[in-house]
Protein backbone atom coordinates (compact mmCIF):
# COMPACT_ATOMS: atom_id res chain seq x y z
CA UNK A 1 0.00 0.00 0.00
CA UNK A 2 1.29 3.47 0.39
CA UNK A 3 4.76 4.02 2.05
CA UNK A 4 4.55 5.73 5.85
CA UNK A 5 6.17 8.59 4.33
CA UNK A 6 3.48 9.70 1.89
CA UNK A 7 0.45 8.80 4.15
CA UNK A 8 2.04 11.10 6.42
CA UNK A 9 2.19 14.02 4.14
CA UNK A 10 -0.83 13.34 3.24
CA UNK A 11 -2.16 13.73 6.38
CA UNK A 12 -0.25 17.00 6.91
CA UNK A 13 -1.53 18.43 3.84
CA UNK A 14 -3.38 21.98 5.13
CA UNK A 15 -7.01 21.66 5.53
CA UNK A 16 -9.51 24.24 3.85
CA UNK A 17 -11.03 26.77 6.12
CA UNK A 18 -14.28 25.84 7.69
CA UNK A 19 -16.28 28.62 6.52
CA UNK A 20 -14.98 27.98 2.89
CA UNK A 21 -15.96 24.47 3.35
CA UNK A 22 -19.51 24.97 4.92
CA UNK A 23 -20.13 27.48 2.06
CA UNK A 24 -18.99 25.22 -0.76
CA UNK A 25 -21.30 22.21 0.85
CA UNK A 26 -23.95 24.68 1.25
CA UNK A 27 -23.93 25.54 -2.40
CA UNK A 28 -23.83 21.89 -3.48
CA UNK A 29 -27.23 21.10 -1.77
CA UNK A 30 -28.79 24.09 -2.56
CA UNK A 31 -27.79 23.36 -6.32
CA UNK A 32 -29.34 19.25 -5.39
CA UNK A 33 -32.06 20.49 -3.67
CA UNK A 34 -32.99 22.79 -6.24
CA UNK A 35 -32.82 20.44 -9.26
CA UNK A 36 -34.69 18.00 -7.23
CA UNK A 37 -37.43 20.35 -6.57
CA UNK A 38 -38.05 21.01 -10.26
CA UNK A 39 -38.07 17.17 -10.93
CA UNK A 40 -40.83 16.83 -8.49
CA UNK A 41 -43.00 19.64 -10.14
CA UNK A 42 -42.63 18.51 -13.46
CA UNK A 43 -42.97 14.74 -12.54
CA UNK A 44 -46.01 15.31 -10.57
CA UNK A 45 -48.25 13.52 -12.22
CA UNK A 46 -46.12 10.42 -13.56
CA UNK A 47 -44.42 10.01 -9.46
CA UNK A 48 -47.81 7.96 -8.77
CA UNK A 49 -47.57 5.51 -11.49
CA UNK A 50 -44.20 4.03 -10.76
CA UNK A 51 -43.93 0.67 -8.32
CA UNK A 52 -47.82 1.85 -6.72
CA UNK A 53 -48.36 -1.87 -5.06
CA UNK A 54 -44.80 -2.05 -3.69
CA UNK A 55 -45.78 1.79 -2.39
CA UNK A 56 -49.14 1.39 -1.39
CA UNK A 57 -47.70 -1.55 0.68
CA UNK A 58 -44.94 0.59 2.60
CA UNK A 59 -47.57 3.24 3.65
CA UNK A 60 -50.14 0.35 4.54
CA UNK A 61 -47.09 -1.01 7.07
CA UNK A 62 -46.36 2.86 8.25
CA UNK A 63 -50.20 2.89 9.17
CA UNK A 64 -49.86 -0.41 11.28
CA UNK A 65 -46.90 0.64 13.02
CA UNK A 66 -48.48 4.01 13.87
CA UNK A 67 -51.22 2.32 15.62
CA UNK A 68 -49.14 -0.35 17.06
CA UNK A 69 -46.16 1.36 18.61
CA UNK A 70 -42.79 -0.08 19.40
CA UNK A 71 -44.72 -2.77 21.09
CA UNK A 72 -46.70 -3.83 19.16
CA UNK A 73 -44.03 -4.60 16.58
CA UNK A 74 -42.87 -7.03 19.12
CA UNK A 75 -45.66 -8.98 19.52
CA UNK A 76 -46.44 -11.49 17.22
CA UNK A 77 -50.21 -10.98 17.83
CA UNK A 78 -49.91 -7.52 16.04
CA UNK A 79 -51.16 -6.70 12.74
CA UNK A 80 -47.25 -5.95 11.85
CA UNK A 81 -46.48 -9.23 12.27
CA UNK A 82 -48.27 -10.26 9.26
CA UNK A 83 -46.30 -12.40 7.65
CA UNK A 84 -46.56 -10.99 4.34
CA UNK A 85 -44.78 -7.76 5.77
CA UNK A 86 -41.46 -9.44 5.64
CA UNK A 87 -41.20 -8.94 2.07
CA UNK A 88 -39.41 -5.33 2.78
CA UNK A 89 -37.21 -4.44 5.69
CA UNK A 90 -39.49 -1.97 7.90
CA UNK A 91 -37.32 1.01 8.09
CA UNK A 92 -38.94 2.97 5.02
CA UNK A 93 -42.25 3.14 6.74
CA UNK A 94 -40.64 4.08 9.97
CA UNK A 95 -39.65 6.98 8.14
CA UNK A 96 -42.93 7.09 6.95
CA UNK A 97 -44.41 6.93 10.09
CA UNK A 98 -42.48 9.88 11.86
CA UNK A 99 -42.72 12.03 9.12
CA UNK A 100 -45.86 12.49 9.05
CA UNK A 101 -46.04 12.40 13.22
CA UNK A 102 -47.75 9.08 13.64
CA UNK A 103 -49.73 8.86 10.36
CA UNK A 104 -49.08 8.35 6.43
CA UNK A 105 -48.16 11.73 5.32
CA UNK A 106 -49.36 13.54 1.90
CA UNK A 107 -46.52 12.49 -1.00
CA UNK A 108 -45.68 15.88 -1.10
CA UNK A 109 -43.82 15.37 2.50
CA UNK A 110 -42.39 11.96 1.70
CA UNK A 111 -40.50 14.11 -1.10
CA UNK A 112 -39.49 16.94 0.46
CA UNK A 113 -37.90 14.54 2.87
CA UNK A 114 -36.42 12.72 0.16
CA UNK A 115 -35.00 15.69 -1.85
CA UNK A 116 -33.28 16.79 1.75
CA UNK A 117 -31.70 13.35 1.78
CA UNK A 118 -30.49 13.26 -1.75
CA UNK A 119 -29.25 16.94 -1.52
CA UNK A 120 -27.25 16.20 1.96
CA UNK A 121 -26.07 13.04 -0.60
CA UNK A 122 -24.56 15.30 -2.77
CA UNK A 123 -22.82 17.08 -0.06
CA UNK A 124 -21.44 13.68 1.03
CA UNK A 125 -19.98 13.07 -2.08
CA UNK A 126 -18.34 16.26 -1.73
CA UNK A 127 -16.97 15.98 1.40
CA UNK A 128 -15.62 12.25 0.73
CA UNK A 129 -13.96 12.89 -2.25
CA UNK A 130 -12.84 16.19 -0.89
CA UNK A 131 -11.37 14.13 2.07
CA UNK A 132 -9.69 11.47 -0.21
CA UNK A 133 -8.60 13.18 -3.22
CA UNK A 134 -8.74 17.23 -2.97
CA UNK A 135 -11.41 19.76 -2.62
CA UNK A 136 -11.50 20.41 -6.43
CA UNK A 137 -12.35 16.56 -6.93
CA UNK A 138 -15.27 17.23 -4.24
CA UNK A 139 -16.48 20.10 -5.60
CA UNK A 140 -16.95 18.50 -9.16
CA UNK A 141 -18.07 15.00 -7.38
CA UNK A 142 -20.65 17.47 -5.49
CA UNK A 143 -22.02 18.67 -8.75
CA UNK A 144 -22.10 16.11 -10.51
CA UNK A 145 -24.39 13.63 -8.22
CA UNK A 146 -26.20 17.31 -7.58
CA UNK A 147 -27.65 17.18 -11.07
CA UNK A 148 -27.34 13.83 -12.22
CA UNK A 149 -30.89 12.84 -13.62
CA UNK A 150 -31.16 9.20 -12.55
CA UNK A 151 -30.62 10.46 -8.32
CA UNK A 152 -32.84 13.53 -8.94
CA UNK A 153 -35.56 11.26 -10.53
CA UNK A 154 -35.32 8.35 -7.93
CA UNK A 155 -35.32 10.73 -4.79
CA UNK A 156 -38.88 12.39 -5.93
CA UNK A 157 -40.04 8.35 -6.42
CA UNK A 158 -42.14 7.32 -3.02
CA UNK A 159 -39.49 4.47 -2.89
CA UNK A 160 -36.51 3.94 -0.46
CA UNK A 161 -33.97 3.53 -2.41
CA UNK A 162 -32.33 6.98 -2.09
CA UNK A 163 -32.61 7.25 1.07
CA UNK A 164 -30.81 3.59 1.13
CA UNK A 165 -27.60 5.16 0.03
CA UNK A 166 -27.54 8.37 2.48
CA UNK A 167 -26.42 5.98 5.51
CA UNK A 168 -23.62 4.48 2.71
CA UNK A 169 -22.16 7.34 1.97
CA UNK A 170 -22.15 8.80 5.99
CA UNK A 171 -20.55 5.74 6.63
CA UNK A 172 -17.35 5.58 3.86
CA UNK A 173 -16.56 9.25 5.11
CA UNK A 174 -16.30 8.67 8.86
CA UNK A 175 -13.63 5.87 7.33
CA UNK A 176 -12.14 8.28 5.63
CA UNK A 177 -12.12 10.55 8.56
CA UNK A 178 -11.02 8.28 10.92
CA UNK A 179 -6.94 8.18 9.76
CA UNK A 180 -4.59 6.04 10.86
CA UNK A 181 -7.11 3.75 12.33
CA UNK A 182 -7.13 6.00 16.09
CA UNK A 183 -11.18 7.12 16.05
CA UNK A 184 -12.41 2.92 16.68
CA UNK A 185 -15.74 4.40 17.67
CA UNK A 186 -15.82 6.07 14.34
CA UNK A 187 -15.50 2.26 12.20
CA UNK A 188 -18.29 1.33 14.83
CA UNK A 189 -20.46 4.19 13.91
CA UNK A 190 -19.70 3.29 10.06
CA UNK A 191 -20.43 -0.23 10.73
CA UNK A 192 -24.28 0.83 12.50
CA UNK A 193 -24.64 3.23 8.85
CA UNK A 194 -24.27 0.38 6.98
CA UNK A 195 -27.10 -1.46 9.11
CA UNK A 196 -29.20 1.06 9.20
CA UNK A 197 -28.96 1.18 5.64
CA UNK A 198 -30.07 -2.43 5.89
CA UNK A 199 -33.58 -1.04 7.51
CA UNK A 200 -34.29 0.41 4.52
CA UNK A 201 -32.84 -1.93 1.99
CA UNK A 202 -31.73 -5.63 2.64
CA UNK A 203 -29.50 -5.46 -0.17
CA UNK A 204 -26.28 -4.22 1.25
CA UNK A 205 -26.57 -6.73 3.76
CA UNK A 206 -23.58 -8.33 3.31
CA UNK A 207 -21.92 -4.91 2.57
CA UNK A 208 -19.65 -4.71 5.96
CA UNK A 209 -17.52 -7.45 5.12
CA UNK A 210 -16.34 -5.73 1.79
CA UNK A 211 -15.99 -2.35 3.71
CA UNK A 212 -14.60 -3.95 6.38
CA UNK A 213 -12.14 -5.60 4.02
CA UNK A 214 -11.28 -1.90 2.45
CA UNK A 215 -10.40 -0.85 6.32
CA UNK A 216 -8.16 -3.44 6.32
CA UNK A 217 -6.99 -3.05 3.14
CA UNK A 218 -5.87 0.65 3.65
CA UNK A 219 -4.93 1.20 7.50
CA UNK A 220 -1.87 0.33 8.92
CA UNK A 221 -1.12 -2.97 10.75
CA UNK A 222 -1.48 -1.83 14.10
CA UNK A 223 -4.79 -1.07 13.23
CA UNK A 224 -6.60 -2.12 10.66
CA UNK A 225 -7.37 -5.84 11.94
CA UNK A 226 -9.48 -3.49 15.32
CA UNK A 227 -10.71 -1.16 12.72
CA UNK A 228 -12.62 -4.11 10.16
CA UNK A 229 -13.76 -5.82 12.93
CA UNK A 230 -15.69 -2.76 14.67
CA UNK A 231 -17.19 -2.12 11.22
CA UNK A 232 -18.40 -5.45 11.59
CA UNK A 233 -19.79 -5.37 15.42
CA UNK A 234 -21.18 -1.79 14.63
CA UNK A 235 -23.47 -3.10 11.55
CA UNK A 236 -24.29 -6.65 13.63
CA UNK A 237 -25.53 -4.25 16.52
CA UNK A 238 -27.34 -1.97 14.15
CA UNK A 239 -29.12 -5.14 12.28
CA UNK A 240 -29.50 -6.94 15.93
CA UNK A 241 -33.07 -5.30 16.55
CA UNK A 242 -34.84 -6.40 13.49
CA UNK A 243 -33.62 -9.80 13.92
CA UNK A 244 -34.31 -10.31 17.27
CA UNK A 245 -37.57 -9.18 16.71
CA UNK A 246 -38.09 -11.48 13.65
CA UNK A 247 -36.62 -14.83 15.91
CA UNK A 248 -39.28 -13.14 18.57
CA UNK A 249 -42.24 -12.92 16.16
CA UNK A 250 -42.13 -15.98 13.44
CA UNK A 251 -39.69 -18.13 15.30
CA UNK A 252 -37.11 -18.02 12.62
CA UNK A 253 -33.26 -16.64 11.91
CA UNK A 254 -34.31 -13.30 9.30
CA UNK A 255 -32.00 -11.48 9.36
CA UNK A 256 -33.75 -8.73 7.72
CA UNK A 257 -36.42 -9.94 5.69
CA UNK A 258 -37.63 -12.49 3.00
CA UNK A 259 -37.19 -12.09 -0.55
CA UNK A 260 -33.85 -13.60 -1.31
CA UNK A 261 -35.41 -16.84 -2.66
CA UNK A 262 -37.61 -14.93 -5.41
CA UNK A 263 -34.81 -12.59 -6.25
CA UNK A 264 -32.79 -15.73 -6.83
CA UNK A 265 -35.10 -17.45 -9.06
CA UNK A 266 -36.39 -14.30 -10.94
CA UNK A 267 -32.59 -13.06 -11.59
CA UNK A 268 -31.90 -16.90 -13.05
CA UNK A 269 -35.06 -16.54 -15.35
CA UNK A 270 -34.08 -13.37 -16.24
CA UNK A 271 -31.44 -14.63 -18.42
CA UNK A 272 -32.74 -18.52 -19.38
CA UNK A 273 -34.02 -16.92 -22.61
CA UNK A 274 -34.95 -20.72 -23.61
CA UNK A 275 -36.77 -21.06 -20.02
CA UNK A 276 -34.82 -24.41 -19.69
CA UNK A 277 -35.48 -24.44 -16.43
CA UNK A 278 -39.09 -23.21 -15.77
CA UNK A 279 -38.96 -20.65 -13.43
CA UNK A 280 -41.31 -17.51 -13.48
CA UNK A 281 -39.75 -14.33 -13.93
CA UNK A 282 -42.21 -12.24 -12.36
CA UNK A 283 -43.68 -12.16 -8.35
CA UNK A 284 -47.10 -13.71 -10.25
CA UNK A 285 -45.54 -16.27 -12.01
CA UNK A 286 -43.80 -17.85 -9.49
CA UNK A 287 -46.95 -17.24 -6.76
CA UNK A 288 -49.24 -18.90 -9.32
CA UNK A 289 -46.64 -21.82 -10.35
CA UNK A 290 -46.83 -22.66 -6.38
CA UNK A 291 -50.24 -22.68 -6.21
CA UNK A 292 -50.43 -25.22 -8.93
CA UNK A 293 -47.36 -27.37 -7.83
CA UNK A 294 -48.34 -27.74 -4.07
CA UNK A 295 -52.63 -27.78 -4.59
CA UNK A 296 -52.54 -24.43 -2.50
CA UNK A 297 -54.87 -21.61 -4.37
CA UNK A 298 -54.09 -19.25 -1.33
CA UNK A 299 -50.54 -19.19 -2.71
CA UNK A 300 -51.58 -17.42 -5.57
CA UNK A 301 -52.96 -14.93 -3.56
CA UNK A 302 -49.30 -13.42 -2.14
CA UNK A 303 -45.71 -13.71 -2.43
CA UNK A 304 -45.12 -14.84 0.85
CA UNK A 305 -48.39 -15.14 3.43
CA UNK A 306 -49.30 -18.90 4.19
CA UNK A 307 -45.69 -20.76 5.02
CA UNK A 308 -44.00 -17.68 3.96
CA UNK A 309 -40.90 -18.87 5.92
CA UNK A 310 -41.33 -21.88 4.06
CA UNK A 311 -41.99 -21.04 0.64
CA UNK A 312 -39.13 -18.45 0.06
CA UNK A 313 -36.53 -21.41 1.79
CA UNK A 314 -37.94 -23.76 -0.83
CA UNK A 315 -37.02 -20.91 -3.51
CA UNK A 316 -33.28 -20.81 -2.21
CA UNK A 317 -33.18 -24.86 -2.80
CA UNK A 318 -34.46 -24.22 -5.90
CA UNK A 319 -32.24 -21.47 -7.41
CA UNK A 320 -29.38 -22.96 -5.30
CA UNK A 321 -30.30 -26.36 -7.35
CA UNK A 322 -30.32 -25.05 -10.52
CA UNK A 323 -27.26 -23.11 -9.69
CA UNK A 324 -24.91 -25.84 -8.73
CA UNK A 325 -25.87 -27.74 -11.56
CA UNK A 326 -24.57 -24.86 -14.23
CA UNK A 327 -21.91 -23.08 -12.60
CA UNK A 328 -20.20 -21.84 -15.20
CA UNK A 329 -23.50 -20.18 -16.90
CA UNK A 330 -24.83 -18.70 -13.74
CA UNK A 331 -21.40 -17.27 -13.92
CA UNK A 332 -21.77 -15.89 -17.07
CA UNK A 333 -25.17 -14.62 -15.77
CA UNK A 334 -23.37 -12.75 -12.68
CA UNK A 335 -21.15 -11.00 -15.39
CA UNK A 336 -23.31 -9.45 -17.43
CA UNK A 337 -25.35 -8.48 -14.70
CA UNK A 338 -22.33 -6.91 -13.08
CA UNK A 339 -21.63 -5.30 -16.36
CA UNK A 340 -25.54 -3.65 -16.76
CA UNK A 341 -25.05 -2.39 -13.49
CA UNK A 342 -22.43 -0.36 -14.76
CA UNK A 343 -24.90 1.66 -17.35
CA UNK A 344 -26.22 4.80 -16.33
CA UNK A 345 -29.83 4.17 -15.59
CA UNK A 346 -31.99 6.14 -18.25
CA UNK A 347 -33.90 8.31 -16.11
CA UNK A 348 -36.32 10.97 -17.18
CA UNK A 349 -34.19 14.20 -17.88
CA UNK A 350 -35.47 17.50 -16.97
CA UNK A 351 -37.68 18.64 -19.73
CA UNK A 352 -39.27 15.07 -20.84
CA UNK A 353 -40.41 14.02 -18.11
CA UNK A 354 -43.94 15.07 -18.75
CA UNK A 355 -46.51 13.49 -20.44
CA UNK A 356 -47.03 13.94 -24.33
CA UNK A 357 -49.18 16.87 -24.80
CA UNK A 358 -49.33 17.75 -21.30
CA UNK A 359 -49.04 21.49 -20.58
CA UNK A 360 -45.44 22.95 -19.52
CA UNK A 361 -45.01 23.24 -15.71
CA UNK A 362 -45.46 26.48 -14.34
CA UNK A 363 -42.95 28.36 -13.34
CA UNK A 364 -42.20 31.74 -12.00
CA UNK A 365 -40.32 33.72 -14.46
CA UNK A 366 -36.82 33.56 -11.91
CA UNK A 367 -36.74 29.82 -12.01
CA UNK A 368 -36.84 29.34 -15.89
CA UNK A 369 -33.34 30.29 -16.72
CA UNK A 370 -31.98 27.92 -13.36
CA UNK A 371 -34.33 25.24 -15.63
CA UNK A 372 -33.36 25.38 -18.76
CA UNK A 373 -29.25 25.54 -17.27
CA UNK A 374 -30.19 22.10 -15.66
CA UNK A 375 -31.96 20.87 -19.07
CA UNK A 376 -28.83 21.51 -20.60
CA UNK A 377 -26.48 20.08 -17.65
CA UNK A 378 -28.27 17.16 -17.69
CA UNK A 379 -27.29 15.97 -21.36
CA UNK A 380 -23.85 14.20 -20.78
CA UNK A 381 -25.58 11.90 -17.68
CA UNK A 382 -25.38 9.01 -20.38
CA UNK A 383 -23.29 5.83 -19.85
CA UNK A 384 -21.63 6.55 -23.33
CA UNK A 385 -20.26 9.78 -21.48
CA UNK A 386 -20.40 8.74 -17.92
CA UNK A 387 -18.45 5.12 -17.89
CA UNK A 388 -15.56 6.13 -19.53
CA UNK A 389 -14.53 8.89 -17.05
CA UNK A 390 -15.73 7.06 -14.06
CA UNK A 391 -13.32 3.64 -15.21
CA UNK A 392 -10.75 6.63 -16.09
CA UNK A 393 -10.75 7.96 -12.85
CA UNK A 394 -10.58 4.13 -11.23
CA UNK A 395 -7.68 3.81 -13.78
CA UNK A 396 -5.82 6.98 -12.99
CA UNK A 397 -6.30 6.32 -8.83
CA UNK A 398 -3.90 2.95 -9.47
CA UNK A 399 -1.95 4.32 -11.25
CA UNK A 400 -1.29 7.35 -8.95
CA UNK A 401 -1.09 4.59 -6.20
CA UNK A 402 -4.12 6.55 -4.33
CA UNK A 403 -4.82 3.09 -2.63
CA UNK A 404 -6.55 3.97 0.01
CA UNK A 405 -8.87 6.73 -1.96
CA UNK A 406 -9.31 3.52 -4.30
CA UNK A 407 -10.45 1.27 -1.74
CA UNK A 408 -12.92 3.02 -0.10
CA UNK A 409 -14.45 4.68 -3.16
CA UNK A 410 -14.48 1.20 -5.16
CA UNK A 411 -15.71 -0.60 -1.61
CA UNK A 412 -19.86 0.03 -2.79
CA UNK A 413 -19.32 -0.70 -5.84
CA UNK A 414 -17.67 -3.79 -5.61
CA UNK A 415 -20.30 -5.24 -3.61
CA UNK A 416 -22.71 -4.44 -5.60
CA UNK A 417 -20.90 -5.79 -8.61
CA UNK A 418 -20.02 -9.65 -6.71
CA UNK A 419 -22.94 -9.97 -4.53
CA UNK A 420 -26.04 -7.98 -5.80
CA UNK A 421 -25.48 -9.47 -9.57
CA UNK A 422 -26.48 -13.02 -8.00
CA UNK A 423 -30.03 -11.60 -7.24
CA UNK A 424 -32.49 -10.00 -10.24
CA UNK A 425 -31.58 -6.26 -10.28
CA UNK A 426 -33.50 -2.97 -11.03
CA UNK A 427 -31.32 -0.15 -11.12
CA UNK A 428 -32.73 1.29 -8.22
CA UNK A 429 -31.29 -1.23 -6.57
CA UNK A 430 -27.91 -0.45 -7.54
CA UNK A 431 -28.10 3.78 -6.67
CA UNK A 432 -25.22 3.42 -4.58
CA UNK A 433 -22.66 2.13 -7.51
CA UNK A 434 -22.72 5.54 -9.22
CA UNK A 435 -22.39 8.39 -6.14
CA UNK A 436 -19.15 6.19 -5.44
CA UNK A 437 -18.12 6.33 -8.89
CA UNK A 438 -19.17 9.51 -9.73
CA UNK A 439 -16.17 11.01 -7.56
CA UNK A 440 -14.10 8.43 -9.79
CA UNK A 441 -15.09 10.14 -12.99
CA UNK A 442 -14.55 13.72 -11.11
CA UNK A 443 -11.03 12.98 -10.85
CA UNK A 444 -10.55 12.04 -14.81
CA UNK A 445 -11.92 15.36 -15.53
CA UNK A 446 -9.63 17.18 -12.59
CA UNK A 447 -6.47 15.36 -13.86
CA UNK A 448 -8.21 16.26 -17.68
CA UNK A 449 -8.57 19.53 -16.76
CA UNK A 450 -5.02 19.84 -15.04
CA UNK A 451 -3.65 18.34 -18.47
CA UNK A 452 -5.59 21.31 -20.34
CA UNK A 453 -4.59 24.20 -18.39
CA UNK A 454 0.12 22.79 -17.83
CA UNK A 455 -0.87 22.50 -22.36
CA UNK A 456 -2.05 26.35 -22.41
CA UNK A 457 0.69 27.24 -20.09
CA UNK A 458 3.25 25.29 -22.47
CA UNK A 459 1.69 27.13 -25.02
CA UNK A 460 1.89 30.88 -23.75
CA UNK A 461 5.70 30.25 -22.72
CA UNK A 462 6.48 28.90 -26.14
CA UNK A 463 4.86 32.38 -27.87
Amino acid sequence: MKAEGTRRDEERKPRRPWSSAFALSLLIFLTAFGVRLLVRQEARHEVGKVQTAVTNNYKHMARLLAEAGVGGFFSPASPTSDPDTLGHPPGYPVVLALAGGGAVPPDSTIQLVQIAADALAAVLVLLIAGELLSPGVGAVAGLLVALAPQFAWNSVLLLPDTLAVLPLLAAVYLVARARRGRRLAWFVAAGALVGLSCWLRANALLLPAFLAAAVFASFEKEVRTRAALAVVAGALVAVAPLTLRNALVFGAFIPVSLGAGQTLLEGIADYDEENRFGIPATDLGIMHQEAAEFARPDYAETLFGPDAIARDRRRVARARAVILQNPVWFASVMARRAASMLRLERAPRLGSIARAGEAAPTLPAWARPPRAAVILAQKPFITAVMLPLELAGLYLLAREKKWRALALLAAVPVYYLCVQSALHTEYRYVLGVHYFLFAAAAFALCRAAGKVSDLRKRGAAAL
